[in-house]
């Protein structure tokens, strides 16, 4: 994840693929302990769980990364970053169409992080997982 932070993060910022926000230390504004960033993609709706009735794809907003510097993990970072994207992704839907939020997990553990906060695992795709902007509106 560093190295995406470090070689990717500015070239799509500039691009305007993505964007990326940033979590630095009070006292040390050069040093960032966790990041995430954002892109708009749209996502096919048969592997969404569920029972919606929905066009064949929708407007998303693709958490494209997650990342928390391993001697700041376990104390919420990682959460008060996931908090905030979503705010992000619910402001951005109140001037723009945005059905969901994707994430694509590394693995099993980074998924049951996202399970834990409401993301329901594609049914096809267990690692992709999505999160209704309706659902984190009544949250």
């Amino acid at each position: 994840m560093n190295a995406w932070l470090q070689k990717t993060a500015n070239q799509h910022q500039q691009k305007n693929l993505s964007r990326t926000f940033v979590a630095i230390l009070p006292d040390d504004p050069y040093t960032i302990v966790g990041y995430y960033a954002l892109a708009a993609t749209s996502v096919e709706t048969d592997g969404i769980p569920g029972d919606q009735r929905l066009p064949r794809n929708v407007s998303a907003v693709l958490l494209a990364r997650l990342a928390v510097d391993k001697n700041h993990k376990g104390q919420g970072l990682g959460e008060y970053l996931l908090a905030h994207a979503l705010d992000t992704v619910v402001a951005t839907a109140e001037n723009i169409g945005v059905q969901c939020v994707v994430v694509d997990a590394l693995d099993d553990s980074a998924a049951g992080f996202y399970r834990k906060y409401g993301f329901a695992p594609f049914t096809d795709a267990p690692l992709r997982l999505v999160l209704p902007v309706a659902t984190i509106k009544q949250v």
